[in-house]
């Protein structure tokens, strides 16, 4: 990600409706890490939408959301609780 990029992320940030508020950058995350995580909170909570739809016709990439689902939830209890 470029610096650019980064910024634009992290400007642009809202809080997802059941995700937690990531809204304040933890000083253990560089703004290279952080945004990531906020483009990992964004693309879970759009897939939130598809979760019937995947657990139905593509039961591999369920899984796929379920692993990543995790491992965001373990860095936010790292960083932010």
């Amino acid at each position: 990600m470029r610096t650019k990029e980064v910024t634009q992320v992290i400007e642009n940030y809202r809080p997802h409706k059941g995700f937690y508020d990531l809204t304040e950058r933890p000083k253990t995350l560089t703004k290279i890490e952080y945004a990531k995580l906020i483009k990992v909170q964004e693309y879970l909570s759009w897939q939130e939408g598809n979760k019937e739809y995947l657990m139905e016709y593509e039961p591999v990439q369920w899984q796929k959301m379920k692993e990543l689902s995790a491992d965001y939830e373990a860095i936010v209890l790292e960083h932010w609780i």
